[in-house]
């Protein structure tokens, strides 16, 4: 079994999860929206088992929902999203953007398209750059 690693973008906190990824869900719901900032959250789920904190699992902060089945655990010193266990405790939900390698992933769903904004439809026909444009 592969095994991948992870980390917030300070450094502070780092994993390593096996390269076994089932799903990677890209959710657009009003909740994922918010607490990620972005258009959809992107998570990918994996086995308790098959997952380890190499170090910071103590600077690891988890925000519940009150009344929902949502959550965020991020760093307390960045402020980066890192990986949470389910709360049955038998998966690890793991942000994609937190994988420092690239990872395998078998299926990849959308979820939630009823709750997307407007701007974040039709990506593929907005402009793309490698880096940051020039502002006029």
């Amino acid at each position: 079994m592969t095994k991948i690693k992870g980390r917030c973008l300070c450094g502070a906190i780092s994993f390593e999860v096996a390269n076994t990824f089932e799903k990677l869900f890209m959710c657009s719901c009003d909740q994922c929206r918010q607490i990620t900032g972005s258009a959809f959250a992107s998570n990918l789920f994996v086995s308790i088992e098959e997952f380890d904190w190499l170090k910071g699992a103590d600077d690891v902060v988890n925000y519940q929902l009150p009344g929902r089945d949502i959550s965020k655990s991020f760093c307390r010193v960045c402020g980066s999203g890192v990986p949470w266990s389910s709360d049955d405790g038998t998966k690890m939900i793991v942000p994609a953007g937190s994988l420092s390698e690239p990872a395998i992933v078998a299926e990849r769903v959308r979820i939630f398209t009823s709750e997307q904004p407007s701007w974040a439809s039709n990506l593929e026909q907005v402009p793309a750059h490698a880096e940051f444009p020039k502002l006029r």
